[in-house]
């Protein structure tokens, strides 16, 4: 394997990294049943290629891993080596550009699993901007910690115990459907919307929400703790919350909740937007 080093790359070792490209290229073209099943986003992508994660491993020093998830999806659970680049910032073909001109390796994109576009979308509008050697690792950080613990840090800690990872059973534990959400409300309860600013076109439960995005929430949690409220949480989709357990876990917040499919499992459940609570 070619060892990357702070040196120029040599004319031999970009001579391999192309060779091992254009194999991998060849295989990400490829998506046949299996695939659709296991990657279910692949084939409305299909134009994109694709990276396995055994042949990222065996690359890894070949590539430079991008993480297009916020900040603090990133800085909870990520690949080792992996640079921050949120894809929902203004500036991100700003930012990949500038983390190429420094380093010239391929780059490959990943976020959470499967079910999550921002691997894809990322690397379509690399792609659209006049980059090459681009490749969506669509396995997403959580499948990469289960194959390989010791290439991935969770809460600044390298490697990874399996056994810090959140299971579904305790993540479900903490799930209540829209309708059983509204319900536990009451006086002694603290509601917090972490969805971040744009993603509050539509509003619910105004009188009762605070407005705490992710990358602020750890600035409440002393005073959950030390409180009798119970915390009640609720995103976009359902999709961020599951990092935030990693982070109410470490703080010792046991009284929590979160809303099942988020915003949008509230409108699809047709629940009104400002519901009677009862009060004590």
């Amino acid at each position: 394997m070619t060892t990357i080093t702070t040196q120029p790359i040599t004319v031999t070792t970009m001579k391999k990294i192309i060779t091992s490209i254009l194999l991998l290229f060849t295989i990400a073209i490829s998506i046949n049943a299996e695939e659709i099943e296991e990657f279910p986003l692949r084939a409305k992508f299909n134009n994109i290629p694709v990276i396995s994660c055994q042949d990222l491993y065996q690359l890894l020093d070949e590539f430079i891993l991008i993480d297009v998830r916020s900040k603090f999806e990133y800085d909870t659970l990520r690949i080792k080596s992996a640079i921050l680049a949120p894809l929902s910032n203004k500036g991100f073909i700003t930012k990949i550009k500038e983390i190429r001109a420094k380093d010239p390796r391929p780059m490959v994109f990943y976020c959470n699993g499967t079910t999550c576009a921002k691997s894809y979308e990322a690397c379509r509008e690399a792609l659209e901007s006049g980059f090459s050697n681009v490749f969506a690792f669509d396995l997403g950080v959580l499948g990469w910690t289960m194959a390989h613990p010791a290439a991935a840090t969770l809460l600044d800690e390298t490697p990874v115990s399996l056994d810090d990872l959140i299971s579904d059973e305790d993540f479900m534990s903490h799930m209540l459907a829209p309708s059983d959400f509204i319900k536990i409300i009451e006086d002694n309860t603290f509601v917090v919307d972490i969805r971040d600013p744009f993603q509050r076109k539509v509003t619910i439960l105004r009188d009762i929400t605070r407005n705490i995005p992710l990358d602020r929430i750890k600035l409440i949690l002393p005073k959950i703790k030390t409180s009798n409220e119970n915390l009640l949480i609720y995103d976009a989709v359902g999709k961020q919350i599951r990092w935030l357990q990693y982070l109410l876990n470490k703080e010792g917040i046991q009284r929590y909740f979160f809303m099942e499919g988020g915003i949008r499992g509230y409108l699809d459940a047709k629940l009104p937007l400002e519901p009677l609570i009862k009060s004590n």
